[in-house]
Formats: C-alpha cells, sequence, structure tokens
C-alpha cells in the first residue's frame, strides 16, 4: 500500500520537535507502516524557516541515504534509518498561538500536487482540517484518491485559541463548526480515538462511516515499578515528595491554569505535595507567572521538553503518586501512559476521558474547569494509600485494552476497508 500522512505537526527535528498527540500519533503510524513495507509519505511543515521562498524539500529515505527528487534552493536534507518512509517539508514559519505548529508558505501548498502526482498513493490520511489538510484533500478529489481523517479533538481545542476575539468568538466558532463539519463530509471516512467523540460528530451532522480506533500506548515501555533516583536529580525535582504529574504541551487549550489555582486548597491537607509539569508551549511563561501569584511556584518545577523517544520520560511517571489531566481530549496519550505506568488518573469529566477513566475504579473525574472539584480529587488519591493503589493497578488493566501494536494494526484494516 502507497499512504500519504498529511500533518500540521510531526516530530522531523530535534531542533524544533512538535510536542503534541498528533505528532506522537503520526510518527509512530508512519514508522509502524514503512517497517510493515509499505510506502509512506509524510507531508508536513518544516521543522525550522528557510531561508530561500522557493524552498521544497523532498527527503527519500531508502536505507539511510537522502536522495532529494524534488525542486530544492537550499532546505536542509535529513536521513532517517527507515526504509519506505518519504518526509516532505514544506516551508513555514512558527505558528504565533501554538508553538507545536508551524503555518506552511503559500508557495509549499502549492506544491502539495506536484508531490501527490509524483507519489501516487492508494489512500490518504489527513490528521487536520487546517491548510495542509485541505489543501491536500483538494488535491485527492482531482486525482481520485480515497481519503480518511483522523478527528483527534473535541471544537474546545480549537476555541480555545478564539477567545481573544471578545464578542465576536461565538460566531467564529460557528463558522469553525460549518467548516470542520463541511471538511469532514468531503472524506471517504473518519476515525476517532474514542466512541464517545465518534458519536458527539455524528450529532454535529458528520456523514462518513465513523470507526473508533484508539490512540494506543507502548505497555512495554509505559510500565509500573520504582523510578531511578538519578532522574529528580535530573529535572530538579525534590526527593522525598508526592509527586503529582502533568505531562504534554503548555498551551491554552491544556486548561493549566485550573491545577495550579487548586494547589493553595490540596496543600493545607496534602502536605507532601509537589507538583510537576513535563512539557513546553506559548503559554509556559503564562503558567508560571501563575504559580508565582499563587504564590505555590516553590512547590512546582517545570522539566521543559522531554522527547517522548527519551527513557526519562517512563521514569517521570513512575515518579508521580497521581497525573492530572484538566482539559477536553479527544483521548488523552499522557493519561493512557499514566495508566500503563499504574499510576492513578484524575482527569476532567469531559471530551474521550470519560470513556478512558471509570470514576472511582481507575481514577477519579472531576468537573471540568472547577479547581475545587480537582482539589478534592487530587486529595483524595494522595490521602489514601489503599485506593491509589487500586486505582493504578485498574489503570494498567485499563490501558491494556490499548495496545499499540493492536492500535496500528487496526489504522491498517480501516485503510483496506475504505480501499476497497
Amino acid at each position: 500500500m502507497r499512504v500519504v500522512l498529511a500533518t500540521e505537526s510531526y516530530r522531523s527535528s530535534s531542533k524544533n520537535p512538535a510536542f503534541s498527540g498528533v505528532a506522537i500519533f503520526v510518527e509512530r503510524l508512519a514508522r509502524y507502516l514503512a517497517e510493515a513495507g509499505h510506502e509512506v509519505m509524510v507531508i508536513t511543515p518544516s521543522p525550522e524557516f528557510f531561508d530561500g521562498p522557493s524552498t521544497i524539500t523532498y527527503v527519500s529515505l531508502r536505507s539511510s541515504a537522502s536522495e532529494q527528487i524534488g525542486k530544492s534552493c537550499g532546505g536542509p536534507m535529513e536521513e532517517r534509518p527507515l526504509k519506505n518512509l518519504t518526509v516532505v517539508n514544506l516551508p513555514s514559519w512558527p505558528n504565533p498561538f501554538r508553538s507545536s505548529s508551524r503555518i506552511v508558505a503559500p508557495l509549499g501548498l502549492t506544491a502539495i500536487k506536484y508531490f501527490l502526482q509524483k507519489f501516487r498513493p492508494d489512500i490518504i490520511h489527513l490528521q487536520d482540517p487546517a491548510e495542509i489538510g485541505i489543501t491536500v484533500l483538494r488535491a485527492a478529489k482531482k486525482l481520485r484518491t480515497p481519503v480518511i481523517l483522523t478527528s483527534h479533538s473535541y471544537l474546545e481545542f480549537s476555541s480555545s485559541y478564539l477567545q481573544f476575539l471578545g464578542p465576536l468568538s461565538g460566531f467564529a466558532e460557528k463558522m469553525l463548526l460549518d467548516h470542520i463539519v463541511r471538511t469532514y463530509n468531503e472524506c471517504d471516512a473518519i476515525t476517532t480515538p474514542t466512541s464517545v467523540l465518534g458519536k458527539t460528530l455524528k450529532k454535529l451532522g458528520v456523514l462518513p462511516k465513523i470507526y473508533t480506533v484508539s490512540n494506543g500506548v507502548e505497555l512495554d515501555k509505559f510500565s509500573p515499578g520504582f523510578p531511578n533516583s538519578s532522574i529528580m536529580d535530573k529535572y530538579s525535582i525534590p526527593k522525598g515528595k508526592d509527586v503529582v504529574l502533568y505531562v504534554g504541551r503548555l498551551d491554552k487549550d491544556k486548561s493549566l491554569e485550573i491545577v495550579l489555582k487548586a494547589i493553595p486548597s490540596i496543600l493545607p491537607v496534602s502536605q507532601n505535595a509537589h507538583f510537576v509539569f513535563v512539557g513546553d508551549g506559548s503559554s509556559g511563561e503564562e503558567y508560571k507567572e501563575l504559580a508565582r501569584k499563587l504564590k505555590v511556584d516553590e512547590r512546582v518545577s517545570w522539566t521543559g521538553y522531554i522527547s517522548h523517544d527519551s527513557n526519562d520520560l517512563p521514569e517521570i511517571y513512575r515518579l508521580a503518586k497521581v497525573f492530572v489531566m484538566p482539559s477536553i481530549e479527544g483521548q488523552g496519550i499522557a493519561a493512557l501512559e499514566a495508566m500503563a505506568s499504574g499510576v492513578p488518573v484524575v482527569a476532567a469529566n469531559a471530551g474521550g476521558l470519560r470513556e478512558l477513566i471509570k470514576n472511582g475504579r481507575n481514577g477519579i473525574l472531576f468537573k471540568f474547569g472547577n479547581p475545587k472539584s480537582l482539589s478534592r480529587a487530587v486529595v483524595s488519591v494522595l490521602n489514601n494509600e489503599e485506593k491509589a493503589e487500586q486505582y493504578g493497578r485498574n489503570g494498567r488493566l485499563r490501558a491494556s485494552e490499548h495496545d499499540l501494536h493492536n492500535s496500528l494494526k487496526n489504522m491498517v484494516k480501516v485503510y483496506e476497508a475504505v480501499i476497497r
């Protein structure tokens, strides 16, 4: 099979890593498909700005040798140790609203049809109804190539970036929703990581068949165990503390202000608690300033970005007494990883997390947007070791239903069904 993965976010550079669930999802899928012998092309923004305005880099990966096939005017070439994987880096610049994504230059968008004609895919898999996704979809229609789209998130993800419009934000949200539904209805099939997200899309008027395919989790990598104490020294995390952990982007849509506002009411009753935020993002400095204003900054550690491939990340999870996820997620890869690591999860009672977390069995669901509700949930885990251990064991069992290899195989089955 010849598969195109079109995405606004891809972890294609250690210099400028895209730390997002979509980026992780696409890279894992691309690797799996390539290793299984399929021909794969990833169309994505360049990891850093190219000097030449007409720069388009087409990187073909064959036995660790890079070959430039398209037109290039000075763009960097990258080698990757995977056969059958081609990465098209379209010239781009940073997105001022979201640090893990980039905006593609107009020239890059006009080149997409050329690359699709050159590659001749059997199926195209979109990740976002944004500029690359829309352009690829239009080209696919002309080439009569089947298209599927994975819906990774709820509308709240995008609407959180529209609040600066003030009284016009409601109108902008409606226009955005109409655009999303219209785009989805041009596809041949949709996949969602949870069935609850699929049901939401149907209610909104999405017509193509919707398949549920979990994001999956690497059960061997993320597993229960005792952490290496050196990890605390490396990231300046105080020893002997009850770690409350968050892993992910530090962006507006992640609602981390809810966690920070809950800390003052957690500390008096769970005095040994210490909060660790892993990740980077466009709102990082705002969150740090809020911690200072709330006078809880001494009880918070910010590790910065840690690569998803790093051996440090599983060790960080093993440090935690509880994992918090305050945002509305399509599923939540980090929550799955925490569960696989045997860590109790406290998550917002919203979105796909409601399907992942069974309240009072493998974690606790709190009222979305409510710091007091989050505070009560965290305290109930930290102050009840027996309950915490039960949540951790049940979470690991629940995560085992989402084995990554099975999820990737299920995605290939969707491709085969759509192509037929």
